[in-house]
């Protein structure tokens, strides 16, 4: 599988689309799956892109030879506020599943998948279309790796450090205005202020700094995640750094810098996460600052806006968003058949996995010459249907029914690249449709689970199996749940 992920990026326009992209390639990475990011954008992106596999190029404006390059590619997601819905029409045309990040319902997308990881974006009112599913909401906000396990911030009782962070740009050159305010009203106070790569007034930074102010340039995740960390509060742009911030639990104070961040702010500040300090052109923003500087000093009140964050980012967008692609474009490609005798040595590894052995009642490793002697009978025994998972024809695992009288027991089985991707349904649906049509005396399915096996528990239950009753095999308790055809 070949994945692409389009974008834009420059010290003109924000970092906040690249930031998040790159959080999706280090997801669809742990896979190990191939993947290319292109950029629309400068070389003021380059250092937030090292360690990746990049290309910069203006897309939009070679679209004919964007969209040769596509047919490479079986997944291509596209984060872009520039790109009109003609190129997204032609683009889902041309790849199996196009996944397009949004944040204001700006267009009406194709078929596909629309993601958008705004907090309540399920209350942007989407239209329902036929082919077009939504993963709406703060669970499916995307981060980088290093925010995807964050320890317990400690807050102090005093508020006694700020961290400055407007993007990799600071479009509208609010840093020196903010930090001469810092340095004059709260001289006492830690100034951690981030400047950015695409900065272009650090001198203006430089001629109102005090002792007490540290500079931090061009910082990489693990930076600005040990930053957030140790900063008692924070002021902030209303972009992708806010979920960052909600993510630590740093109380914020945010600023909005462009009218698509309306929406993000007005719905972290009605949840209590952040305090809004108004637009940046208000003539009264620095004296908002100083208001919510002081309102934040209470260690109650930081406690309370460090839980809202942490309770609606909890890291886990990424995993979700790569999950449910994966589990959108197998889906369709899934394909069952009978067992052959080159299966033989497919199915010894499957069954061999630490993962099935583990959950399985016999949990020893199986001998090679024995499982060549139960392979051969289970092959010629017609009091079994035993199926054989393939996606795009690779091998993905095993359904088996064993058969007595008009019932049948079910094992299901599958291989590691293809797990946790809620396939198993699926897989398990096709596989009783098989039976049904191939064994229609079976009236009747039985499962038995081992007793703390949860993920299996959960893929029956929601295949529509129901708990009968406890058993007990090979000396082991065990949850029998039962399918009637």
């Amino acid at each position: 599988m070949n994945i692409l992920i389009l974008t834009e990026g420059c010290s003109e326009i924000g970092f906040g689309h690249v930031t998040r992209c790159l959080s999706l390639y280090q997801a669809f990475k742990l896979k190990e799956l191939s993947i290319e990011l292109m950029v629309n954008g400068d070389s003021t992106i380059e250092p937030l892109l090292k360690d990746t596999e990049y290309t910069i190029f203006n897309w939009l404006d070679d679209s004919s030879k964007i969209f040769d390059y596509l047919n490479d590619f079986d997944i291509v997601i596209v984060d872009s506020y520039l790109a009109d819905a003609e190129f997204y029409k032609c683009l889902s045309e041309i790849v199996s599943l196009g996944v397009y990040i949004d944040d204001n319902n700006r267009i009406s997308y194709p078929k596909g998948l629309v993601v958008n990881g705004s907090i309540f974006a399920d209350k942007l009112d989407y239209p329902s279309l036929n082919g077009v599913d939504y993963l709406l909401g703060s669970e499916f906000i995307s981060l980088r790796r290093e925010f995807w396990i964050v320890p317990v911030k400690k807050l102090v009782r005093n508020v006694e450090s700020v961290m400055v962070t407007f993007g990799g740009d600071d479009l509208r050159n609010l840093t020196p205005h903010i930090l001469r305010m810092l340095v004059e009203e709260y001289p006492k106070l830690y100034k951690k202020v981030v400047i950015g790569g695409g900065f272009k007034k650090n001198s203006k930074i430089l001629d109102v700094i005090d002792c007490n102010t540290e500079l931090i340039y061009y910082p990489d995740a693990r930076v600005m995640l040990k930053l957030m960390l140790e900063s008692d509060i924070a002021v902030s742009a209303g972009g992708q750094t806010l979920y960052e911030l909600a993510r630590v639990g740093v109380p914020t104070i945010a600023i909005g810098v462009a009218s698509n961040q309306t929406h993000n702010l007005e719905n972290w500040h009605k949840i209590g996460f952040i305090e809004y300090a108004g637009f940046w052109n208000d003539i009264n923003l620095l004296n908002n600052i100083i208001n919510k500087m002081n309102s934040c000093n209470d260690v109650s009140t930081r406690i309370r806006k460090c839980e809202i964050g942490r309770r609606y980012v909890d890291g886990k967008g990424a995993f979700r968003i790569v999950r449910y692609c994966l589990n959108k474009y197998y889906t369709d490609k899934i394909r069952l058949r009978t067992l052959e005798s080159t299966d033989i040595n497919n199915i010894y590894y499957l069954s061999n996995d630490d993962v099935v052995r583990l959950n399985s009642f016999n949990t020893d490793k199986i001998r090679f010459e024995d499982h060549v002697k139960w392979f051969e009978q289970k092959i010629l025994d017609n009091n079994n249907l035993f199926l054989v998972t393939e996606i795009d024809n690779d091998f993905a695992g095993q359904v088996r029914f064993d058969f007595k009288g008009d019932g049948a027991v079910v094992s299901l089985s599958i291989t590691k690249k293809y797990r946790k991707l809620g396939l198993g349904v699926n897989i398990l649906e096709k596989s009783i449709e098989y039976l049904r049509l191939n064994a229609s005396f079976i009236k009747i399915i039985n499962a038995y689970i081992k007793e703390d096996n949860k993920s299996s528990v959960n893929l029956f239950e929601k295949t529509g199996f129901k708990f009968v009753k406890m058993v007990n095999l090979d000396n082991q308790r065990a949850l029998n749940y039962i399918y009637k055809i």
